[in-house]
């Protein structure tokens, strides 16, 4: 059996029981996005996600090599704020700041993805962005989670939190 995913863009709380239904318990499904606490890994699995990836919710920690101006940039941004533009392999979202508000502006004008790619610097400009804490020449790239990160706390507390939400017959 295979399947191809659509270029877009859906989110993992409409993703899940889709992808569920289709492999009818062929193979596990795992569930990514916006996974950042108890109550959304609960969600993943209620929805029939046999585990979970959770990306976001482990940059903004004590122990995150991330440049500390953008650890606190995401207690302040939610993903309404974040910039939102088209580049390899398909699309990014960061803080908003000089280079990726460009981007953003490229992307309006009709620019391909690899123009933008190039001018977002690739993933040097990842780096720079979150690294580097050089919104200037880089990018900081976050998913949905970040609306629900409100505090920079040490990792066994962020991985406490959402195993909290894991059900018994899944650990």
């Amino acid at each position: 059996m295979s399947f191809t995913i659509p270029d877009k863009a859906v989110g993992t709380f409409s993703a899940v029981p889709y992808v569920v239904d289709i492999v009818n318990g062929r193979v596990p499904v795992m569930a990514a996005g916006g996974i950042v606490d108890a109550r959304t890994a609960k969600a993943a699995f209620a929805l029939g996600a046999d585990g979970i990836f959770a990306g976001t919710a482990f940059l903004a920690t004590e122990e995150s090599p991330m440049a500390n101006n953008i650890k606190q940039a995401v207690t302040e941004t939610d993903a309404y704020d974040e910039a939102l533009f088209s580049a390899e392999p398909k699309y990014y979202r960061s803080l908003p700041g000089e280079l990726p508000n460009r981007l953003v502006q490229l992307t309006d004008e009709g620019k391909s993805k690899e123009e933008v790619w190039r001018a977002a610097n690739a993933y040097r400009g990842m780096h720079d962005g979150m690294i580097d804490g050089d919104l200037s020449k880089g990018y900081a790239s976050f998913g949905l989670g970040i609306s629900f990160i409100h505090q920079i706390d040490p990792i066994d507390k962020v991985v406490n939190r959402i195993y909290s939400g894991v059900p018994e017959e899944q650990r």
